[in-house]
């Protein structure tokens, strides 16, 4: 069984499993897009539930060897705020734009990194002056990292 202990990461996405537990799509630095079973995290006694929250840094624990580990401890990273209004969507697609591109188990340290400071920008309730190209910026480098963002530098029609 490999075990995981405080990792980076951030809930990217979660879906109801049972009556009391959840998968959860995370985004790690140094293991990438892994999913994991929060057991009986719908609990209201859980102690996962008031931490496993999208745009918020977390220190996870996990183990497991399945294609879907356990997660076995979650810690909230600290010192972010919840980002709201046209900030809180902006981190939704960038999430959703993880959850597509990336394929599991897959680290990018450099993006993770990049992610982390998307959240934090979305977090300080800046505004769209910053939070647009903030995104952009992102983008473009997911774009690259996964191999899907074509040579800018070249026409086409004329090379």
């Amino acid at each position: 069984m490999k075990r995981v202990s405080h990792e980076p990461g951030y809930v990217l996405h979660h879906y109801d499993w049972s009556e009391s537990s959840l998968i959860l799509e995370i985004f790690t630095r140094q293991y990438g897009r892994v999913a994991l079973v929060a057991k009986g995290a719908k609990r209201p006694s859980s102690s996962f539930r008031p931490v496993l929250l999208p745009l918020q840094p977390l220190r996870l624990s996990w183990g497991g060897t399945g294609e879907i580990r356990t997660l076995k401890g979650a810690e909230w990273g600290g010192g972010l705020v919840m980002p709201s209004g046209e900030a809180l969507l902006s981190g939704y697609y960038a999430n959703e734009l993880l959850l597509r591109l990336l394929a599991r188990e897959d680290p990018h340290q450099r993006l993770f990194d990049s992610y982390a400071a998307l959240v934090h920008v979305l977090a300080s309730q800046a505004g769209e002056l910053v939070v647009g190209p903030a995104l952009r910026a992102f983008e473009l480098l997911l774009l690259r990292a996964t191999g899907h963002l074509p040579a800018l530098g070249l026409e086409t029609a004329t090379l």
